[in-house]
């Protein structure tokens, strides 16, 4: 470095020089010979120190610039300067060493660098995060770059250069795309058949037009293009920006509709909103139709939004109502009816650990296969049961042939084979999966509400979230076979202790089909006696669930228990315990965790019908209905279980504004 551009760089230098000098003069003056020779002798060894050191630093970056030189391709003298781009090189700490003139103008403008440091313009933790990646997103001024990084190997020490790409312009354009990008709705009103049914037509028709209004008035106030395509029903077109506003008022479009009231009295109006997003309207517009059957199979009074298949729920608060219309239970048992008998055999099978509404509508359709004279075994697991009861029972009446185990189940699998899956409708959820998966012909039957793993190539998905039970859906469908099979008095007592198990006894989820299959299974012999024997508890399991009620936390209106009891009958006691909670003044959901195996946790989730704890279960990777649900949990232990539960309990709390109180009046 030469001493000109030293000083050019330095103008403070010399001034410094002539201070130190003038100091050491003075001593002179002053007779402090001694004192003056050290001033002297330590400002020019200053000096010679700090010019060899700038003089060092010099060098280091002029060998930076080559070495960026020597990576740039160009013929140019001047390689480093002729890149038409703005770019800093930085040292290992972030302390920018060097810049060329388009940084200066397009990024410190009139302002010039006050801080040498690349953290001003770009956030640290971006930096780090990009190390490896080589390039990210930065803003500064309003403009928005895409900067790239590399690493110079070359140098002394370690040194990066940053390239600032200013691609405002067309980022702004992606920003307004997914902004304006078309989103697909369709909005359906629930229940208006069984509405009708129950008043006049002037009364209807009333409320059926305010019904409307009040959607087309929610939906105006978006500004979103509107259509009606028949009583109750709309297809909507928003833009995306829109769209997100929507969610963050949380669709209260169903609210509206829920608390509306005609002339004081609850209407049971509800509303079901499918949602699609994407690229392609009519993708979008298929998708927008399968995401309102499923609010619609998870019993309405919800939005299901399909952003590219990953599924977000909002609403289903409001218990479904039953439906009178029995024409889908007749229409539906004709043609599973005709599957049987077109098929090589039927293999029968229900959810994991399978309980007494499962087992019961499993053992209700093998015997109108029995009686179609086509074979059918029920596949089970036997060693993990929650109605080991009634399988004993139902074995001890000479009907032991018709089980099989899991293991054995895939050897009965034939390419005419028709299985017929109660009470679940996810694959993985059933006692074998792998024959779920493999089976090519299947019938599902199921009440739980409708999850996003539904089994969607059943060739019949006879799916009713109101029902009461599984075996009321069994029960409703032997009633309407064309061959009028007969049950047994140990099917009807296996069916009936389905219903009983699912309604609490008939509390919760009662309709009048439900007492209509109640009668017709009474009609079949079935004892009410030895039904509720099958839900007599051992000594010992009520030694466990009392327990398990003794240490349970009352939290607002939720209550949680845990028990870390390892009881071969912990699974059932913990769902026991779980109905016995909601017992509690209060109490309007409940949940037991309890651990079921090696670093594995289950919950029982149960409610009145204020709470829906299948949200809540989901949340944890669960399923079931409004009422009754569970969840899986692998990989913790069940205090980490409850925790999480409780978090989850508390959000869902908050977002659908539950009180944490006693209740009102």
């Amino acid at each position: 470095m030469r001493l000109r551009d030293f000083l050019k760089l330095h103008p403070m230098f010399p001034v410094v020089i002539l201070f130190s000098l003038s100091v050491s003069v003075t001593s002179f003056y002053l007779n402090q010979y001694i004192i003056a020779y050290a001033e002297l002798v330590l400002g020019l060894l200053l000096a010679v120190l700090v010019y060899f050191a700038e003089k060092r630093n010099f060098n280091d970056l002029k060998k930076t610039v080559e070495i960026l030189n020597s990576h740039i391709v160009s013929n140019d003298e001047d390689r480093v300067s002729s890149i038409p781009l703005p770019f800093v090189v930085c040292d290992k700490d972030g302390g920018i060493v060097w810049y060329n003139n388009l940084f200066e103008l397009e990024l410190l403008g009139e302002k010039g660098l006050t801080n040498k440091q690349i953290k001003n313009f770009i956030p640290q933790e971006k930096i780090e995060s990009s190390l490896n990646k080589g390039s990210f997103n930065a803003t500064y001024n309003g403009k928005r770059y895409t900067v790239y990084l590399s690493e110079l190997v070359d140098t002394s020490s370690e040194k990066y250069v940053f390239y600032f790409i200013d691609d405002t312009y067309y980022k702004n354009i992606v920003e307004k795309y997914d902004e304006t990008r078309p989103v697909i709705m369709i909005v359906s009103v629930d229940g208006m058949d069984d509405v009708s049914s129950k008043i006049s037509q002037n009364a209807f028709s009333s409320l059926l037009s305010d019904a409307e209004g009040m959607i087309i008035s929610w939906f105006t106030h978006y500004m979103c293009i509107l259509r009606k395509t028949g009583d109750g029903r709309f297809f909507v077109v928003v833009e995306h920006s829109v769209f997100e506003q929507m969610k963050k008022a949380g669709f209260d479009i169903l609210d509206t509709i829920r608390d509306y009231r005609l002339e004081g009295i609850s209407t049971g109006l509800t509303l079901s909103v499918g949602i699609a997003t994407g690229n392609e309207l009519s993708a979008c517009e298929s998708a927008a139709r399968k995401s309102l059957d499923m609010a619609r199979g998870r019993g309405g009074d919800q939005v299901v939004i399909n952003d590219n298949d990953n599924y977000e729920f909002f609403g289903g608060i409001a218990t479904g109502v039953e439906s009178r219309n029995q024409v889908q239970s007749r229409i539906v048992a004709g043609s599973i009816e005709e599957l049987i008998k077109h098929s090589s055999n039927v293999l029968i099978m229900g959810h994991k650990n399978v309980d007494l509404d499962a087992l019961g509508s499993s053992i209700g359709i093998s015997e109108a296969v029995q009686q179609l004279g086509i074979d059918v075994k029920i596949v089970i697991d036997e060693k993990n049961t929650m109605a080991k009861p009634l399988l004993d029972y139902y074995k001890d009446t000479g009907n032991a042939s018709v089980f099989v185990s899991v293991n054995k189940a895939l050897s009965e699998l034939e390419d005419e084979t028709l299985v017929i899956i109660t009470d679940v409708m996810r694959s993985g959820f059933t006692d074998c999966p792998e024959l779920a998966e493999k089976a090519v012909k299947k019938v599902v039957i199921d009440h739980h509400r409708m999850s996003v793993d539904y089994i969607s190539d059943a060739l019949i998905l006879y799916h009713e979230p109101n029902s009461s039970s599984a075996s009321e859906m069994v029960t409703e469908l032997i009633r309407y076979m064309p061959s009028k099979p007969m049950l047994s008095k140990e099917a009807s007592e296996a069916l009936l202790s389905g219903i009983y198990l699912d309604t609490k006894n008939f509390t919760l989820k009662t309709g009048v089909r439900t007492f209509e299959a109640a009668a017709y299974l009474r009609d079949n012999g079935a004892d009410t006696i030895t039904v509720r024997k099958l839900f007599a508890a051992t000594v010992e399991e009520n030694a466990i669930i009392s327990q398990i009620v003794n240490n349970a936390q009352i939290k607002g209106n939720f209550a949680f228990a845990k028990t870390e009891n390892k009881d071969p009958s912990i699974r059932l006691a913990a769902a026991k315990a779980a109905d016995d909670l909601l017992n509690i003044e209060d109490v309007d959901a409940s949940f037991v965790v309890f651990a079921t195996g090696d670093n594995a946790v289950s919950i029982s989730a149960r409610s009145y019908g204020r709470v829906n704890v299948q949200i809540i279960m989901e949340k944890l990777g669960g399923g079931g209905h409004h009422t009754m649900a569970a969840a899986q949990l692998k990989d913790t232990s069940v205090d980490n279980a409850n925790e999480m539960l409780q978090e989850i309990v508390e959000e869902f709390a908050k977002k659908n504004q539950l009180r944490n109180n006693k209740k009102e009046d």
